[in-house]
């Protein structure tokens, strides 16, 4: 940012500039103007009439931080369109000059308003915004509590703002500092000391603030009330009805709670949306964290390199202002990388706050102390337990959770309020899905609190809550019709976090991995929807390996079932059936039949996959005849689909269509999630059957289906077969829009859509001028599917294709050289090269 430097204000045109309080103003309007475009507009006007290159404006405005030229270009184009394009002359290839006349005009004289409020020794960084909203508020009421986390600026916001309204209190502005008092009586002779007047002999001293203040315009600045706050509030509630003229600004972790006060959350600085360099000084955490850096380190410059580190650091610390500025000495010593990887201890790591501050605001721990011993014993209890939560919870969450041992369930909703007023929990924007808030933590809190929870001894007692809490919510997809899995599934999504956070508290212990096991097992659904295949394997695995050995039971079994399941989607087949038969052996030592007919029907469908036809097709139907005995009609309409499977594999047409009709049948009594799956398989009957009408019709319905389910792998995998319907229609372009869409929603992972994707999109290339391309596409496919003995569901659709493609080339050697380039290829270079393709233009 450029330094001012006298004189600070400028007059152009109807406009004036004022550098000491950073405006812009229009006929004594204030102009909104973004930070940088400020910058850029204080250098242009200080060289009026001069030249000032693109590379001076990038390095007094930006300084080190590397950024991309249309960024000054973007505030040059805003700037214009507030002062009139004719303002800002284009010098061709070099830079700019400003065009108005800019005369100097002396910065106004100290206002003859009285006050005592301290000179700041600091910059101050950001916040426009909250000061015009809090200016604007304080012209319509009398009482405005500015309340928000501790340490995120809370006073320095309203010093700024207190200065900034000195001519509306011409009988002063006066700062009212409470956090050195211990006894609430002494909070009106506090206020008496700041206005330097006494109480005669025998009259109190709120008689005497009051007939002081009754005829006065006066401002009066209560600075952190939050320990003294029945005290203030009566004071204030006092003074308010009896002096009409008096207005009062509150800093307090809490607000007063008394008639006619407006509470101002003041949130925490903007903290940045990404890591990208060019937009980074548009975040205000990022700002002060360079600003006082280079007040440890005068040769501190921030790079582009060091734009990572700058966003985590700014993120991990919530924006919260005082974290940042006990962050910054640190750069003394250590890189900002450093800095950043070392903030998960950042209560060892914060410590060096000024001498001079309060003994609350000199380390980040006794930030969050101070707050902490405010608190009654049930809300710190709330508070730690609560930590436990990852990315937020709901209240029947925390009342399973949190309660217990001094905290009733039904007192969850008023100690979460209460939290919540004190600034240590906030209210999420998104609602869950019940109609009920979300709760959450900053992160700085959360490890505060986290501390605490071990501090105390809950911890074990808590978390495998939180475990059970998690396994009650996901055990509402074992088994459902969708119905119930569409509710279950959004709030899922909600707890993804906690999920994760939960798992790896299992997956501490062997003896946890047990409840792990039951947990991730009664996941497999959600992660199949939303194309989370890895990271359930993953979870699953881990699990698996750490149970103890002699751990026989059905969260074992569970396990190794989805662990088969999602493995198949990997296209593992051979992992793949270990697991299933594993799982299947273990159903029957359990005497659990029904759970024994669903592993056998997903067995069936791997050895389907790897044209076991046979095999298959007797696995499929002893899985229906089970299945039958206890009306499973999950496990039924599976197993119909994979019979169904087998017969169109072998040609068998009409039996595949007995067998997908009662399917279908089954599947809309089960859901429209079900019906979705049901229905691709349809439409490749359809398809075999050359009724293309009808192929695309089933798909049509069965995107719809996967759509409003929410399952990513499934749209993608209808958009996939609409494209080989358009292909089959020889409507090229259409099939490469599907292809396109498709494409973005294949979750990774998702190994047998992957090659079939691939199968398809190569056959959607024009030819002859993708022949070769679609020829290397080809070749990686067979040879991964050669590798996993998988197949195509349509093997002489493909072979005609490829016959297409090579004739179209006129040059057998070059098809064949192509196709065995592409055997070399991995996946990820096969969907590169598709990615390059489809970014091309029909």
């Amino acid at each position: 940012m450029p330094a001012s430097a006298a004189p600070v204000r400028y007059r152009f045109g109807r406009f004036e500039l004022q550098l000491d309080e950073r405006r812009l103003l229009s006929a004594g309007a204030a102009v909104a103007l973004r930070p940088l475009a400020f910058d850029v507009l204080t250098v242009l006007v200080e060289r009026a009439g001069h030249l000032v290159t693109k590379t001076e404006l990038l390095r007094r405005v930006w300084g080190q931080v590397v950024v991309e030229e249309n960024a000054l270009q973007a505030h040059v184009s805003a700037l214009r369109r507030v002062l009139g394009v004719p303002a800002i002359a284009t010098v061709s290839g070099q830079g700019y000059r400003f065009t108005l006349a800019a005369a100097p005009v002396e910065a106004l004289s100290a206002p003859a308003t009285p006050h005592n409020l301290p000179h700041a020794l600091t910059s101050f960084i950001g916040r426009e915004r909250e000061i015009a909203d809090i200016r604007r508020w304080l012209e319509s009421t009398r009482l405005l509590t500015l309340t928000g986390a501790g340490g995120c600026g809370k006073t320095r916001l309203a010093l700024v703002v207190a200065g900034a309204m000195l001519e509306q209190h011409p009988d002063g502005v006066w700062l009212v500092d409470l956090a050195p008092l211990g006894d609430p009586k002494l909070v009106p002779w506090a206020v008496a000391k700041a206005l330097a007047i006494q109480a005669p002999p025998g009259q109190e001293i709120a008689d005497t603030l009051i007939g002081w203040l009754a005829s006065r315009c006066v401002l009066l600045v209560l600075d952190n009330a939050e320990h003294l706050l029945d005290a203030c509030a009566q004071l204030a509630d006092r003074l308010l009805r009896q002096c009409a003229r008096l207005a009062l600004l509150v800093t307090s972790r809490e607000r007063l709670g008394i008639e006619g006060e407006l509470n101002y959350r003041v949130p925490s600085l903007s903290i940045p949306a990404d890591d990208a360099s060019d937009g980074l000084l548009a975040s205000e955490a990022v700002r002060l964290l360079v600003d006082r850096a280079r007040l440890q380190r005068p040769d501190f410059e921030a790079t582009a390199a060091d734009a990572p580190a700058l966003a985590a650091i700014c993120r991990r610390l919530d924006g919260i202002a005082l974290a940042i500025e006990l962050a910054a000495p640190r750069v003394r010593v250590m890189s900002l990388e450093a800095l950043s990887q070392r903030l998960d201890d950042r209560f060892r790591v914060l410590t060096e706050g000024s001498r001079t501050a309060l003994p609350r605001h000199r380390t980040l721990r006794s930030l969050i102390d101070w707050s902490h011993e405010l608190l009654s014993e049930p809300e710190k209890a709330v508070l730690r337990r609560a930590s436990v939560f990852a990315g937020g919870w709901t209240l029947a969450a925390a009342e399973q959770i949190a309660s217990g041992e001094g905290v009733a369930p039904g007192d969850l909703l008023d100690l979460l309020a209460a939290l919540v007023d004190k600034n240590l929990v906030i209210t999420q924007a998104t609602q869950a899905s019940d109609g009920d808030p979300r709760f959450k933590m900053l992160e700085t809190v959360r490890h505060y609190a986290q501390d605490r929870l071990r501090e105390s001894g809950e911890e074990v007692a808590v978390r495998d809550r939180h475990v059970q809490y998690l396994i009650g919510l996901a055990g509402a997809l074992d088994g459902s019709l969708d119905a119930v899995l569409q509710q279950t599934l959004p709030q899922l999504d909600a707890e993804q976090d906690n999920l994760r956070a939960a798992l790896a508290w299992c997956e501490g212990e062997p003896a946890r991995a047990v409840q792990g096991l039951r947990l991730a097992s009664l996941l497999v659904t959600f992660w199949q929807t939303r194309g989370n295949y890895g990271e359930g394997v993953g979870w699953l695995e881990r699990l698996l390996a750490l149970a103890p050995a002699d751990e026989r039971g059905p969260a074992r079994a569970m396990a190794l079932h989805g662990a088969g399941a999602l493995v198949a989607f990997n296209g593992d087949q051979a992992a793949a059936e270990a697991r299933l038969r594993e799982a299947a052996d273990l159903w029957q030592q359990l005497g659990d039949r029904q759970r024994l007919a669903a592993s056998l029907a997903n067995l069936a469908e791997v050895l389907a996959y790897s044209s076991e036809l046979v095999a298959a097709r007797a696995m499929a139907e002893e899985a229906l005849s089970i299945a039958r005995e206890f009306g499973d009609l999950r496990t039924i309409s599976f197993a119909l689909a994979v019979l169904a499977q087998s017969s169109l594999s072998s040609g068998d047409l009409p039996t595949a269509r007995t067998w997908l009709s009662q399917c279908l049948a089954v599947a809309r009594s089960i859901g429209p999630w079900n019906t979705a799956a049901t229905l691709t398989m349809w439409s490749l009957l359809m398809q075999e059957l050359k009724d293309l009408d009808a192929s695309r019709a089933a798909l049509q319905e069965s995107l719809q289906g996967f759509i409003a389910f929410g399952d990513r792998g499934g749209a993608a995998y209808a958009r996939m077969q609409l494209a080989k319907v358009a292909q089959d229609l020889g409507d090229l372009p259409a099939a490469r829009a599907e292809l396109r869409q498709a494409f973005d929603g294949l979750p990774r992972g998702q190994y047998n859509e992957l090659l079939e994707w691939l199968d398809v999109f190569a056959g959607a290339l024009e030819v002859p001028g993708h022949a070769v391309a679609a020829a290397g596409v080809w070749g990686c496919v067979q040879r991964h599917r050669e590798e996993r003995a998988l197949f195509s569901m349509r093997p002489a659709r493909l072979q005609r294709l490829r016959e297409v493609a090579r004739h179209a080339l006129q040059d057998d050697d070059a098809f064949d050289r192509a196709w065995q380039e592409g055997r070399r290829w991995s996946l990820e270079e096969a969907r590169e090269q598709a990615r390059s393709l489809l970014a091309v233009g029909d």
